[in-house]
């Protein structure tokens, strides 16, 4: 009883850890998942497709933490996601409106001023010079970022998943607020 047990676990943590696999999968799309991808076939990335993210997503900490949850396409196959979400003709993500805040009743951003205190740790997924962080460890899916900005920059391989940490050593007032939603 004691050999089955553990070989039914080695088993499903098999299959757990294929996570690419279990997405290529999904009935729904139909035989060509990648169907409406620009399909390279360049293995870093998800259908071959850098605007889809890294084809593994992390699995140490502390990133593996901060993408558990996480379902790159929404719910969408990958030429859906790509269809509903990227903007071809302007060659970007299509991001919510007024900054990406959450809107209240009135259409009008749910923000405010926040004071960031000296010793206080963000993070940050894409590149080095962007004006979006979050407080360090926050969860990706509380970020409203696509999944390209996971993309390990091929010049810069120090920082996997394009992930930046940052310690302020000034205070200083930010604007914050809860991201939008679907």
């Amino acid at each position: 009883m004691v050999h089955l047990w553990s070989f039914i676990v080695v088993a499903f943590a098999a299959v757990a850890a294929a996570s690419p696999i279990v997405e290529r999968t999904t009935l729904k799309c139909g035989p060509d998942y990648c169907a409406g991808t620009n399909n390279t076939h360049d293995n870093p990335y998800f259908c071959g497709d850098s605007r889809l993210g890294p084809k593994i997503l992390p699995k140490k900490l502390p990133l593996a933490s901060e993408v558990y949850g996480y379902d790159r396409l929404g719910g969408h196959c990958p030429g859906e996601f790509l269809k509903k979400w990227y903007n071809s003709t302007a060659g970007s993500f299509i991001y919510p409106p007024q900054n990406g805040f959450q809107l209240n009743t009135a259409n009008a951003p749910i923000d405010g001023n926040q004071t960031l205190l000296v010793g206080m740790r963000l993070d940050r997924f894409g590149s080095e010079y962007g004006s979006f962080v979050s407080p360090a460890g926050a969860p990706y899916i509380q970020r409203a970022l696509p999944p390209s900005n996971l993309d390990t920059p091929p010049t810069q391989p120090n920082y996997p998943y394009n992930y930046h940490v940052y310690e302020v050593t000034k205070q200083f007032d930010v604007l914050s607020g809860p991201i939008a939603r679907k």
